[in-house]
């Protein structure tokens, strides 16, 4: 799934500087966003759980559950995010099988990170 076409015209771009905090674990969700440009780390209690550079989401989980962030999000690298907010986030899903599909992989590979980190 080319999230890159799809978000190529987002009015919803956001920028963000190497070092900026996007979102904090255990702060309240209610957006996620996909990395259009550059890389950021995702970090569970302070260790490295996974990046993601262009075409990769973050923040889904909250946009799933309804609870707090599971995780801190950091730019890596100056990045360009676009923005989706839950009204767009379930229109996808409807809409979209494919999206569907890809955001249940990407939880299911970040899930088994956070598994792996727990047993070392």
């Amino acid at each position: 799934m080319d999230l890159l076409e799809i978000f190529r015209d987002s009015e919803d771009l956001v920028r963000f500087s190497a070092g900026d905090v996007i979102m904090t674990e255990g702060e309240e969700g209610g957006l996620m966003y996909v990395v259009m440009e550059g890389e950021v780390e995702i970090t569970l209690k302070g260790k490295v759980l996974a990046t993601a550079a262009s075409g990769e989401i973050v923040g889904e989980m909250s946009l799933i559950n309804s609870e707090l962030r599971s995780a801190t999000v950091t730019a890596r690298t100056d990045c360009v995010l676009a923005l989706i907010d839950d009204a767009s986030f379930k229109s996808l899903l409807r809409h979209v099988p494919d999206f569907t599909i890809h955001v249940i992989d990407v939880l299911a590979d970040r899930l088994q990170k956070a598994f792996d980190m727990i047993e070392e």
